[in-house]
């Protein structure tokens, strides 16, 4: 689907849940992009910005690490790019890696900044693919300009093509299909669910056999079923099994669960210290309860003693904001799976 839209010129919004292989597809696809010569590709991670100056560093790092580095130096395009933008590029003297250094003024200045970036990169007469991942971020923005400022930038260089990712599906939906957005209708959307259990259990059987070792088909259906058909969890409880023993088998997964827990839990325990008492109370009893269908329910509420539903619903709404909690076809779950079995083993 992803070199279709490529081949005939469309943009891309990739959206799912968080760890299920949202990135690592984005990846494997601009590899196979680059290799079979169909487009030069930029990755930029917007997960850490904070701000249209953060972002345009992380864009001008992509595209540095992308184009502005040759056996001979730095091109002459590249730093006239650095003196379009005003970002600043110096050298760590113990690494000589590059750090990038900028400030914005206005929003003026970010839209100047990124015509810069993409008039370079439509110079380079070749096709141009630009991967925006955790995209949900640019609504976070201080300035609360970001979707203006990047769909302007899109529909400026019509040749470059653009995917944003991004792994707060709700958001996401909305800042595409919503008609007071700026990115109203102007992308395909490709929503990235889990993979079947029948093509997952085969890739695994594949693994485990190709190394000798023995295989049990319910016990990898228990493993699907306990990460909630999330890949990064699935890969982790079978890489353990596989390094821990001969065979695959359901006698042995309450002890790998177990391992994996343990080592989660002074990460997880920190949680009680980020969240209110009574955030944490919600988010416990959620997992408690997966799948949760009402959280302001009088029966969730007085059976885990929460108090008020208006209090309940408040600290529900700065959880799905944090996106501790999701929402799911009227479900409620702990979004982190492993965060999720720790909860409901205490």
């Amino acid at each position: 689907m992803l070199k279709d839209h490529l081949k005939n010129e469309r943009n891309v919004v990739i959206y799912s849940w968080r760890r299920i292989g949202k990135t690592a597809l984005i990846k494997c696809f601009l590899t196979l992009v680059e290799k079979e010569k169909q487009a030069e590709a930029v990755y930029v991670d917007l997960l850490g910005t904070r701000d249209m100056a953060t972002a345009l560093k992380q864009i001008t790092q992509a595209v540095f690490d992308r184009f502005g580095r040759t056996i001979s130096g730095i091109p002459d395009a590249f730093q006239k790019l650095l003196g379009r933008t005003g970002v600043e590029l110096s050298f760590d003297p113990v690494t000589g890696k590059p750090r990038f250094s900028v400030g914005l003024r206005d929003r003026e200045y970010a839209e100047n900044s990124l015509e810069a970036i993409g008039t370079y990169l439509q110079s380079r007469k070749k096709h141009v693919l630009v991967i925006l991942d955790e995209f949900q971020q640019i609504t976070h923005y201080k300035d609360h300009s970001g979707e203006a400022i990047f769909r302007s930038w899109a529909q400026s260089f019509p040749a470059i093509r653009f995917i944003y990712s991004g792994s707060h599906r709700a958001m996401m939906v909305s800042m595409f299909t919503e008609k007071n957005r700026p990115f109203y209708r102007s992308t395909q959307l490709m929503q990235l669910d889990s993979i079947d259990f029948e093509a997952y259990g085969s890739f695994i059987k594949g693994h485990f056999e190709h190394h000798h070792k023995s295989f049990d088909k319910e016990a990898a259906r228990a493993i699907y079923v306990w990460s909630r058909k999330q890949t990064y969890c699935i890969q982790l409880v079978c890489n353990k099994i596989f390094s821990m023993y001969d065979s695959m088998s359901l006698e042995y997964l309450q002890e790998v669960y177990k391992d994996i827990l343990d080592q989660e839990s002074p990460v997880f325990s920190g949680y009680t210290k980020l969240l209110t008492n009574l955030q944490w109370d919600v988010m416990l009893a959620i997992a408690k309860e997966e799948p949760l269908s009402n959280p302001l329910s009088k029966g969730f509420i007085s059976k885990y003693l929460l108090g008020a539903a208006s209090s309940v619903n408040t600290a529900l709404k700065m959880l799905q904001k944090n996106e501790l909690v999701i929402e799911d076809d009227g479900k409620y779950y702990v979004h982190d799976v492993l965060l999720a079995r720790w909860l409901q083993s205490l």
